[in-house]
């Protein structure tokens, strides 16, 4: 089954946040921010300013266990020497 996603919550599937809707095509919202030019360009740099955040976090290592880490060494690492 696929499941439809938001077009206004990059990433995220349509969780029919209205009542007799049945996707992103009959959502009143949608339509409505789709339907607005000035709603349409700030959802279009949204997106993008989010594609680049999500570049930069995936180019960077999410774990690093880096002496004087704030959150201190891995606890994984413990005991392996």
């Amino acid at each position: 089954m696929v499941v439809p996603k938001c077009p206004l919550r990059p990433g995220d599937p349509c969780s029919l946040c209205q009542l007799y809707v049945t996707g992103p095509q009959d959502c009143g919202l949608v339509y409505l921010v789709m339907g607005d030019d000035a709603l349409r360009d700030e959802l279009v740099k949204s997106r993008k300013a989010a594609r680049e955040k999500e570049k930069q976090v995936s180019s960077t290592r999410l774990v690093d266990t880096v002496d004087g880490d704030e959150l201190g060494p891995d606890p994984r690492l413990e005991g392996l020497d």
